[in-house]
């Protein structure tokens, strides 16, 4: 009797266990259903996901943002980013919303207080780093927005077009140069980017030039992108001898023993592409090199090799900063069937494109190593700058036909006597 009593009693308990288990694991997954709800709604349908668990945090945050456009909403904008805090503490962008909220309410101090809180909780938060740093610039103080500006591009790098008009106003204000050539000496990573953009787009090259000067004496100087587009700014705003000064303050050792009127007229080293160095372009149908050969001077001499289809071809140039005066263009050259109805020619012209000053005669045919050389006359004015080409100066279609392979050495340009007042160098 009393077994069965026992046994019904233990029957009961278990079946209560059971439904209890139920309820539990029915309050478990309606909890983990309407949080998954409010998560997927929370951004886009907000009083949606509000709907499914009324203390969301990033649903809270989502409408407080909403309502905060609408000058009406004012009051129940700030009580939602209240909410939102007190949901999650922290999550700082609360104190983002309350921020806006103060400063379309003229309150900038109390504004900059609650943005600062937003930003020590939140700092990968756009918004507030935009705001931050707009506001130290109104200020006048670069030093704290470049901390701001550094974080933006350090995290949204997709943004760097938009913040750089701010950059290009510090490079030039003598003020704000001084912060900013303390984060640049620092090597961020948007360095390169930002002060590429800077030498290449500030309006007033004088402007920035105390800063990028400043740069270069700081070690380890410029990198090597960097010096080619200020070197290239340089020679845009055609400022011939500062730039070739700026160019051969860049140059190792090594390299100044080769410096003359014609830099590295052997070709022992590689070309820069940059600067007063060989620029080296590329064509379809010849292909320009240095390599070494029986006969050049050093171990290295230019090689040319065209491949019997038309070209025009004015891929090999260096610039040149000569003085006013009489000069003489020498070199070597081999031919190895050469074959064009006007051969190459070296020319010599003013910078950028001006018309030649002189060029040597037409160079083809097969043979030993040779000379050639050319005259020419830099004007007192408006020649500040001069190219040398290696050219095809083919008047139309068929003179641009060219094969056969030749090589070069010796590249020299040497000051000519030309009387009274005209030293030779």
């Amino acid at each position: 009797m009393l077994t069965e009593r026992g046994a019904g009693n233990a029957s009961i308990a278990r079946r209560v266990t059971g439904l209890v288990c139920l309820a539990l694991l029915g309050l478990v997954g309606w909890r983990v259903l309407s949080l998954g709800m409010a998560d997927r709604l929370a951004l886009e349908r907000p009083d949606s996901a509000l709907a499914w668990r009324a203390g969301h945090p990033q649903a809270l945050l989502a409408r407080a943002e909403a309502l905060a456009r609408d000058p009406a909403q004012t009051e129940a904008a700030a009580e939602l980013a209240r909410q939102a805090l007190r949901a999650d503490p922290i999550d700082g962008r609360g104190y983002r919303v309350l921020g806006q909220l103060a400063d379309r309410a003229g309150d900038t101090d109390k504004a900059a207080e609650l943005f600062a809180l937003a930003v020590s909780r939140t700092p990968r938060d756009v918004p507030t780093q935009t705001w931050l740093a707009s506001h130290h610039l109104r200020r006048g103080d670069a030093a704290a927005a470049l901390v701001h500006l550094d974080s933006l591009f350090r995290t949204s790098p997709r943004l760097s077009r938009q913040l750089l008009p701010a950059l290009l106003a510090m490079a030039a204000a003598p003020q704000a140069q001084p912060a900013l050539e303390e984060s640049l000496a620092a090597r961020p990573p948007w360095r390169r980017e930002v002060l590429v953009s800077i030498i290449q787009q500030s309006p007033d090259v004088d402007a920035i030039f105390p800063l990028i000067a400043r740069l270069r004496a700081t070690a380890p100087g410029l990198a090597p992108a960097e010096e080619a587009a200020w070197l290239d700014r340089l020679m845009r705003e055609k400022r011939w001898p500062q730039a070739y000064l700026t160019w051969v303050g860049s140059l190792p050792p090594d390299r100044l023993k080769t410096l003359g009127n014609v830099f590295n007229g052997g070709f022992e080293f590689e070309p820069s592409q940059s600067g007063f160095d060989w620029r080296f372009g590329k064509v379809v149908g010849a292909l320009v090199s240095r390599e070494p050969v029986e006969g050049a001077t050093g171990s290295m001499a230019l090689r040319l090799r065209f491949q019997d289809r038309r070209v025009k071809f004015d891929h090999v140039r260096q610039l040149l900063a000569l003085a006013p005066g009489r000069y003489r263009l020498s070199g070597r050259f081999r031919p190895e069937q050469l074959e064009n109805e006007r051969g190459l020619v070296w020319s010599v012209h003013c910078a950028p494109a001006g018309p030649p000053l002189g060029e040597t005669e037409g160079l083809r045919g097969d043979g030993p190593w040779r000379d050639f050389g050319a005259d020419f006359e830099v004007p007192a004015q408006g020649c500040g700058g001069q190219q040398l080409v290696l050219k095809l100066p083919a008047r139309g279609p068929a003179e641009e036909r060219v094969r056969g392979e030749v090589w070069f050495d010796d590249l020299r340009i040497v000051r000519s006597a030309a009387g009274p007042g005209i030293p030779v160098r």
